[in-house]
């Protein structure tokens, strides 16, 4: 056990009780949400098949905080390449085995040579600089620990309490250092640091003088640990030799580039047993004999560096004074190895003396006729600089090793003594069976599961985590909806997002970014690529860093440019099989549609003339899921997403996705069968994954995708546009109060997205069967004069409205009855009050938050209608209208923020607290909150008139016994107060608590 003594300038944090390793990794967790924690391990393959690292990576296994675990594998070739794989499959974290010696690895550091920035000589120091690079890439990670592969006596609280001073918030370190006794099989170990260092930078203190830089060396109880940790600023900037000299070259790094405030060591095992380095008398080149050189070399080039002027006889004195001094030590550790009952060897100790003082002559000598040599690797954050797509170009190559070069076998999880990899399993192969009931279920089930990276240390599943609380709010957005010459759009984005938004909004939906041809997006070329116009994916993984990521999975269709369907042309693989084609003369009169185009396309193949089946366009051909393979596919671009820090995965245009002739074919039951295994994988893979159907449909249908809690975990709320644009608009609360008290409650674990303005227009579908015809007639008739236009679908050979596309803040000039007035901003921050007061989550179109006017101008160089309401502001142009305060753009900004920071700090805005319809008199529509813990009500009343309206306090039965006051305004009700006036189009959110008067 460490005493409590605090020696040098350094912190010590010492073991000075037997604290249970569960608590520590309890805490770890905690840290854990804010402040993700990744492992890295440098590794030869030799210690694959050592004693020692089999027991690290089974201790590993019941680490619970990690996020990610990083493997620099050096000298393996493809087959020791491929085993490596395996044997670290084995690991529950998110991991990956960097293949040093592959050749995409040896390709990029070809590339980096020639710029002259690559490590100048293989070892240790390019394994962990190249892991540095991929920690950073990854963008997974914000405190990350380094240990060897080679500790014999390794458990893993050494890990909990090497990376627990960087990973607590409430601590400043940015750097520890381990440090132990290095004493095992009864035998005081450690030559090079009690015989080299510690008497060397004695010797360098008596010779060149105490300096901060060698006191701050030797306040470290064992400097040549291999086992720190650092926080990933750290990282960006940090130089390191390749050589001998990583240990003291890191440290030499943290005190050219931080305070020792910053910096501590921490007390990380009572023993400590590694693979022992032969002294190497014969031969300078090898084992502890060359470690010493460099070590010695690093020291005199970082005097140097300080203004210290070497020579040989100034080298032959620090030799002379080492020399000494390290005898005397010898005396010292004899003495306290036979008072502990150790072996110690003073020949041998002697014999160990007399080689590192001729190394530091000999590195003495090598450091003045090579005093120009720079030794250390540039920082990562100066490789970026020169080669600003290198860190995409590494991960891709680890992903593309990892997907070529891995195994292809998989032990099925029905094997899996963990009982919820069993049921994993179970019910994957019961949905697999049903699907596709002429494959082996067995197999698909495994190749499944292998395709998602679905181990078998899998955590119980929780059907009903709450994923969301009142704090929640979205913003939808395209990659460039905001463009800055000179810069990517992802880049521009999300400045945008934190300088306007900021704390407002906890996610973002950034809608396709993938490489296309048509759709503005969603007519997808490459699943697993970042169109570059827009950014790459580490834009995407920096937005997922600071935001809950969105994105669109497209599986209903893909482009007619992408490789699959032109190797369906070609009867190819991989797409020969993967695309629907039917005879024109089946019977497809049941069929619905949400487009007026022709719903099969002709297409000449190498196997003759097919008609492909496109349900939006001929552009976007619809893929078969009656195809195992397609379904693999998308299970493997789900597991690319979570690796790119992905959390919400919205199902695009699923209720189309399986065909059968002769069926209307939407909401099949292979459909939602699919979603059903889909949600299992996501959750398998990520518990805080969420899975979103986009279905444009009426209420009672899309309601369906909610299944039985075993599907969506979100469904677009696409009644709540048409009806709340209508009752505005109409300024009739009718059909808006009885859609509401029809509408069931979510339960624990899944909510609805509440939106009013998207990307496409306002869906009329989900409207049938609560407006009637003349209702729908006028809606759309004062929308066109307000801007907008129609598009249409086909129902029974007819066309019918399927959607409005206009601008929200266009939509809102005036009424039905009376056409514009001078109500628009009103009745635009009415909507989106209510919608924020409504039980789900919120989600803003961003062109909403900026009040975006019609972009005519757009849809006439496209001709496409949905480009009304896809306007790319310029962002110098955007920032101007934002910052004047006069403009409209300016103040729905400043009052949508304000509103959502008020609802943000209700529990009874909870997405899934109490809701009841409320009845308060024609014009306005009303409902109460009440918190999940039933401690805060919140009567929410809004005005859908353009004229002051009295509503009655005394039907909604406040209790006499509280202070009600509004959120809103911050004013609270008079104790006799019977009525409340609300001004056009105003709101009032009546809290028992919560507000100030």
């Amino acid at each position: 056990m460490g005493d409590f003594h605090q020696q040098g300038s350094v912190t010590t944090l010492h073991q000075l009780s037997r604290r249970p390793i569960e608590e520590i990794e309890g805490e770890l967790v905690e840290f854990g949400k804010s402040k993700p924690m990744a492992l890295i391990l440098p590794s030869l393959f030799s210690e694959l098949e050592g004693e020692a690292l089999p027991n690290i990576v089974d201790e590993l296994t019941h680490v619970p905080y990690l996020d990610q675990v990083v493997i620099g594998l050096d000298r393996a070739d493809e087959d020791q390449y491929r085993h490596a794989v395996q044997f670290f499959e084995r690991l529950p974290q998110d991991h990956r085995v960097l293949w040093n010696d592959g050749p995409r690895l040896r390709k990029i550091d070809a590339m980096l040579q020639a710029h002259g920035l690559a490590p100048d000589q293989p070892g240790k120091g390019r394994n962990v600089w190249y892991m540095f690079g991929y920690v950073l890439a990854t963008n997974k990670a914000q405190a990350v620990a380094l240990h060897d592969c080679d500790i014999t006596t390794y458990d893993r609280s050494m890990l909990a309490r090497l990376i627990y001073p960087v990973a607590n918030p409430n601590f400043t370190y940015r750097f520890c250092k381990g440090f132990y006794a290095r004493v095992a099989q009864n035998t005081l170990n450690g030559r090079v640091c009690r015989l080299l260092v510690t008497p060397l930078l004695r010797a360098l203190k008596s010779v060149c003088g105490s300096t901060p830089y060698l006191d701050f060396l030797d306040s470290f109880r064992y400097p040549l640990a291999g086992e720190f940790s650092l926080g990933r600023e750290v990282i960006e900037d940090i130089r390191i030799p390749s050589d001998w000299g990583l240990e003291m070259g890191v440290l030499s790094e943290m005190h050219r580039n931080h305070a020792t405030s910053h910096i501590c060591q921490v007390d990380i095992a009572d023993t400590y047993d590694h693979k022992h380095q032969d002294l190497s008398l014969d031969d300078k080149a090898k084992g502890l004999s060359k470690m010493s050189m460099d070590i010695s070399k690093s020291l005199f080039r970082k005097m140097a560096t300080q203004g210290h002027v070497f020579s040989t006889e100034k080298i032959r004195t620090i030799k002379a004074t080492y020399f000494r001094i390290a005898l005397d030590l010898i005396e010292q550790y004899h003495d306290d190895a036979v008072i502990n009952g150790l072996k110690h060897n003073r020949h041998t100790e002697g014999e160990a003396v007399e080689s590192f003082a001729e190394n530091i002559m000999m590195a003495g000598q090598d450091f003045l006729e090579k005093s120009m040599e720079t030794p250390f690797m540039p920082s990562w954050k100066r490789v970026i600089s020169a080669v600003p797509d290198v860190m995409e170009q590494l991960v891709e190559a680890v992903e593309l090793d990892a997907r070529e070069f891995g195994p292809k076998e998989v032990i099925s999880l029905s094997s899996s003594s963990n009982r919820e990899a069993q049921r994993l399993h179970h019910r994957v192969h019961q949905i697999v069976a049903e699907l596709y009931p002429g494959d082996s279920a067995d197999d698909l089930t495994d190749n499944i599961l292998l395709s998602a990276g679905i181990g078998q240390d899998l955590l119980p599943a929780r059907p009903n985590l709450v994923k969301w609380t009142e704090s929640d709010a979205i913003v939808i957005s395209y990659g460039d909806s905001i463009i800055r010459e000179g810069e990517r759009p992802l880049q521009t984005l999300r400045a945008i997002l934190d300088e306007e938004l900021g704390d407002a909004i906890s996610g973002v939906h950034i809608l396709p970014f993938y490489p296309f041809t048509s759709d503005d997006g969603f007519s997808v070329v490459d699943y697993h690529a970042v169109n570059q116009e827009l950014g790459n994916w580490a834009d995407i993984k920096g937005i997922a860093s600071e935001k809950t990521l969105m994105v669109d999975v497209v599986l209903n269709h893909c482009s007619a440019s992408s490789e699959w369907f032109q190797n369906f042309l070609k009867d190819e693989s991989p797409g020969k099989d993967y695309f629907v084609h039917t005879d024109p003369s089946a019977d497809l009169s049941q069929v619905v549609r949400p487009r007026a185009s022709d719903l099969l396309h002709e297409v000449e193949t190498s196997d003759g003339t097919k008609h492909v089946w496109c349900t939006f366009s001929h552009d976007q051909v619809d893929l078969n899921f009656k195809n195992a393979e397609v379904l693999l596919e998308f299970v493997r671009i789900l597991r690319e997403y979570v690796s790119h820090g992905v959390k919400f995965f919205r199902l695009d245009a699923v209720a189309y996705l399986w065909k059968k002739v002769g069926t209307s074919c939407i909401h099949l039951e292979e459909t939602h069968s699919i979603i059903k295994l889909l949600r299992l994988l996501v959750e398998a893979m990520d518990q805080e994954a969420v899975l979103i159907t986009e279905t444009n449909v009426p209420n009672l249908e899309n309601l369906t995708y909610f299944g039985n809690n075993n599907e969506a975990h979100l469904i677009y709320n696409f009644s709540l546009p048409p009806l709340l644009i209508h009752a505005l608009l109409s300024g009739e609360e009718r059909h808006m109060k009885s859609w509401l008290m029809k509408m069931p409650a979510a339960r624990l674990g899944r909510a609805y997205l509440n939106f009013i303005a998207s990307h496409d227009g306002i869906g009329m579908r989900p409207a049938e069967g609560v407006l009637d015809h003349d209702e729908i007639a006028g809606l759309l008739t004062t929308l066109q004069a307000f801007g907008g236009e129609v598009s249409t679908r086909l129902k029974d050979g007819e066309e019918r409205p399927y959607e409005v596309n206009i601008s929200l803040y266009d939509a809102f000039r005036g009424t039905i009855q009376g056409g514009p007035d001078q109500h628009q901003l009103e009745r635009f921050i009415a909507a989106h009050t209510i919608m924020l007061a409504l039980e789900g989550i919120p989600a803003f179109y961003i062109h909403s938050l900026f009040g975006t006017e019609n972009d005519h101008e757009l849809y006439a160089e496209t001709g496409r209608k949905r480009s009304i309401n896809r306007h790319r502001w310029d962002h110098d142009k955007l920032k101007a209208k934002l910052a004047d305060k006069e403009s409209h753009h300016h103040k729905v900004l400043e009052e949508l923020k304000r509103r959502i920071e008020i609802r943000r700090k209700q529990a009874a805005f909870h997405p899934n607290a109490t809701q009841y319809t409320l009845h308060c008199g024609h014009g306005i529509f009303a409902f109460w909150r009440e918190s999940l813990d039933r401690s805060q009500s919140v009567f929410v009343l809004n005005n859908l008139s353009s004229k002051e309206t009295e509503v009655s306090l005394v039907e909604l039965n406040l209790t006499n016994t509280e202070k009600w006051c509004d959120l809103l305004v911050g004013g609270c009700l008079l104790p006799d107060q019977d009525t409340l006036v609300l001004p056009p189009y105003g709101s009032a959110w009546l809290s028992n608590q919560g507000a100030t008067p």
